[in-house]
């Protein structure tokens, strides 16, 4: 998501904290001001928030381990306040993995609840818990962390994009309808959740309620722009967009060896090649990190990302729209009868339609989809 901040890159994996994240700061900031500012007051504060953050994280490392026991690459993280959203390389084969994957953070949070109720029995029934979350204190930290997780589990269910409960709902319409049919109700259902939860919050005056309003909206906008886009692209098959200049490097190259390529080169990602076949991707990071760290003799092809997506020049692009929009600016192989003949990303597409397919008038409708990748 856009309007992220990046705060760590671990295995290749990319973790950003959504600017929303910055409203609990705020909120828990007006809550000490209320009944005045203390050093204890602070600190369990900034204890709560460190807790929540946790929370997050777990939640999203949950979907990334049953992701990753799907053979589904993760490229970057976005935390927010009610979960976050993972970027993928590839995607889930199955409807029954894609159900699995999205349920998992949810399910982690409320585990966490559930080992929490031993350590507060004693607190008010969450059925009786007052409207406003009021400031911390270290006598009901425990609890307010478990009434947190609950929360994330019960937000999460919601059937509206970007909430796992989004994802989950548009795998079970997609039994009965494509991907792009069953999106298209997803981002109806949002608006009308997002529109009701935005009434309620500014009727009882609830932040929570305001934050996952806004952010259900942002998604529901990003959802159809997909939508807006695979409209454009449909009917265009792999071949008819197939670029042949493309960055390369051979899978047993050292580190030392490429270095001059990297500096003359401006390419973000380099396809790796071996015996004239891609056998994998590589940032140009992490050559420039092997470079800075003196592994000059470390070989391409252990630091590369093996077995990258590929597609069929006889097959539509529609067919691969979901990894394209996924990471628009990547190339991936194209292949005509098992023959490597090229690269594509979702920008050559994007020139192609400017250049060839559309009409002028068309023209301004696709530039605005463009500047909201």
């Amino acid at each position: 998501m856009k309007r992220s901040i990046k705060l760590i890159k671990l295995n290749g994996i990319i973790i950003k904290m959504h600017w929303s994240f910055l409203i609990i700061l705020v909120w828990i900031i007006a809550s000490n001001a209320v009944e005045g500012f203390t050093l204890n007051n602070i600190n369990w504060s900034l204890i709560f928030i460190v807790l929540v953050f946790l929370s997050v994280i777990i939640h999203e490392l949950a979907t990334w381990w049953v992701a990753k026991k799907f053979k589904i690459q993760t490229n970057e993280i976005t935390l927010l306040p009610i979960g976050g959203i993972a970027s993928y390389e590839n995607f889930p084969k199955r409807r029954s993995e894609e159900f699995m994957i999205n349920l998992a953070g949810p399910l982690v949070n409320l585990a966490i609840a559930g080992l929490l109720l031993p350590f507060i029995q004693s607190e008010t029934p969450i059925w009786e818990i007052p409207t406003h979350f009021n400031i911390i204190h270290e006598s009901d930290l425990l609890y307010k962390i478990h009434l947190v997780n609950l929360g994330l589990f019960f937000i999460n269910l919601i059937p509206a994009f970007p909430l796992d409960g989004g994802n989950i709902f548009r795998t079970i319409l997609g039994y009965r309808m494509n991907y792009f049919e069953a999106s298209r109700i997803v981002v109806i259902t949002g608006k009308v959740i997002a529109g009701g939860f935005l009434v309620v919050g500014i009727f009882y005056l609830n932040l929570l309620l305001l934050v996952i309003s806004l952010l259900i909206f942002s998604a529901v906008q990003a959802e159809e722009y997909k939508l807006h886009l695979r409209s454009l692209i449909k009917g265009i098959t792999f071949g008819q967009v197939t670029i042949y200049d493309y960055d390369s490097l051979q899978a047993q190259s050292t580190v030392q060896e490429v270095m001059g390529t990297v500096m003359t080169n401006h390419a973000k990602e380099f396809m790796v090649m071996e015996g004239g076949i891609p056998v994998g991707t590589i940032h140009r990071w992490k050559i420039i990190n092997e470079a800075s760290e003196k592994n000059y003799s470390v070989l391409l092809k252990s630091l590369m990302t093996k077995n990258p997506v590929c597609f069929n020049a006889g097959d539509e692009v529609e067919k691969g729209f979901k990894t394209l929009v996924n990471a628009p600016y990547k190339d991936y192989p194209v292949f005509q009868k098992k023959k490597f003949t090229g690269v594509i990303s979702l920008m050559c597409i994007l020139e192609y339609l400017l250049l060839n397919r559309l009409d002028p008038k068309d023209h301004r409708r696709l530039k605005s989809l463009i500047n909201k990748i």
